[in-house]
């Protein structure tokens, strides 16, 4: 019963009955021995008040004592929020990061923002179960490294979760587990966000999270689960070649798309126009104001990247594609033009079926992802200490 209801979320006593062939005097026993253990949880089923009969309760595993902790080091920014397991989030810190490429300030600087969350949210890091570290690099998932990239090279070979796990020396062995943050905001959107606003089967269905900032990644969810792929660069279409003869990429390579659309080369193209100055709050302000050249090159990146992700959606044929990352002001017309060019250039069938849409978190997406992990994580630890495989 508990793995049945670890794997396949609450349920009721028929639902469970089937799930496990169990009779329902044996499920009817078993849950009222669970219940007095403080095992389960029960609650009334929301949807049983569209049906006629006896109410119908939901039975879910407990979610594990302590709290859970998110981290999402960007290329500009840290953010860190705390959260009880698979329950509210109780404080939230961002400050911005001048030194992403350097792993040893990253860090440091994640500590002490964990610290200082850990506290505001009245807890103490003995209180911690699971810590997830999203990082914008690609992860070997086996072993938690990053992988070769010419992207941020001092990071290459590096252990994050393990490394912050040495300076926060007082977890008292809380596990921390790292992963890329396109996953991650893939995840924060299924569970929170767009995902499931408006259109609940997402949840249990497919999404692509787009994620345009400094760097440019998408997070994939394939029925249901994170897709990271063999070596873990499973959604980094920043590289997808778009221009041959194009400008060098950090990559290595030439004509990524990173070299076209990324935000500091939407930022460099309007500075003809504007100042040399320029940063994403601004670029947002512009775009509201209908400032024609800012509107314009938002629009031909959207294009850009809908041309890229178009061949996806044709290959992977996801319910929902959602654009996000630090242009939260100005995802709505990044959208719109992504949304034009995946409807012209994707396979008819798969494009028919696609929704293209700004995300809902903003800049949280990732952040709020590592919480719903880090919650998975703790919840799956207490299964199998209750289900020994």
């Amino acid at each position: 019963m508990l793995a049945a209801l670890s794997e396949h979320g609450p349920g009721s006593r028929v639902d469970l009955g089937r799930r496990t062939g169990l009779s329902s005097s044996a499920i009817s026993a078993l849950t009222q021995e669970l219940l007095a253990e403080g095992l389960l949880d029960e609650e009334p089923d929301p949807g049983h008040e569209r049906r006629r009969g006896r109410p119908a309760y939901l039975l879910s595993l407990r979610a594990p004592e302590g709290i859970v902790v998110g981290v999402d080091i960007g290329n500009t920014h840290i953010r860190v929020a705390v959260a009880e397991v698979r329950g509210p989030v109780l404080a939230e810190r961002c400050v911005p990061l001048a030194r992403a490429q350097e792993p040893e300030d990253a860090l440091r600087r994640a500590e002490a923002l964990v610290r200082e969350t850990v506290a505001e949210a009245g807890r103490g890091l003995a209180d911690v179960r699971i810590a997830v570290v999203g990082v914008p690099v690609p992860l070997d998932e086996r072993t938690g490294r990053v992988a070769d990239n010419n992207i941020f090279p001092l990071w290459v070979g590096r252990r994050p979760g393990v490394e912050l796990g040495e300076l926060l020396d007082d977890l008292r062995g809380a596990r921390l587990v790292v992963e890329n943050d396109a996953n991650l905001g893939a995840l924060g959107e299924q569970r929170h966000g767009a995902g499931v606003v408006g259109q609940p089967a997402t949840a249990s269905g497919s999404l692509v999270y787009l994620k345009l900032a400094t760097g440019i990644g998408a997070g994939l969810v394939l029925d249901g689960r994170l897709f990271r792929g063999e070596a873990g660069t499973a959604g980094e279409i920043g590289h997808v070649q778009v221009d041959p003869a194009g400008v060098l990429c950090r990559c290595g390579s030439r004509g990524c798309l990173e070299t076209v659309v990324s935000v500091p080369r939407l930022l460099s193209a309007l500075a003809p126009v504007t100042r040399d100055d320029l940063d994403a709050d601004e670029l947002g302000r512009l775009v509201r104001q209908g400032h024609p050249g800012a509107v314009r090159v938002v629009a031909d990146a959207g294009r850009t990247v809908g041309q890229v992700l178009a061949s996806l959606v044709t290959v992977l044929n996801p319910g929902l594609l959602l654009v996000g990352g630090h242009l939260a002001s100005v995802n709505e017309l990044l959208a719109e033009h992504v949304a034009s060019a995946v409807h012209h250039w994707a396979q008819p069938a798969a494009a028919a079926r696609v929704e293209v849409r700004a995300s809902a978190l903003g800049e949280r997406s990732e952040v709020l992802g590592a919480l719903a992990l880090a919650s998975d994580l703790a919840v799956e630890h207490q299964r199998n200490l209750l289900v020994p495989r």
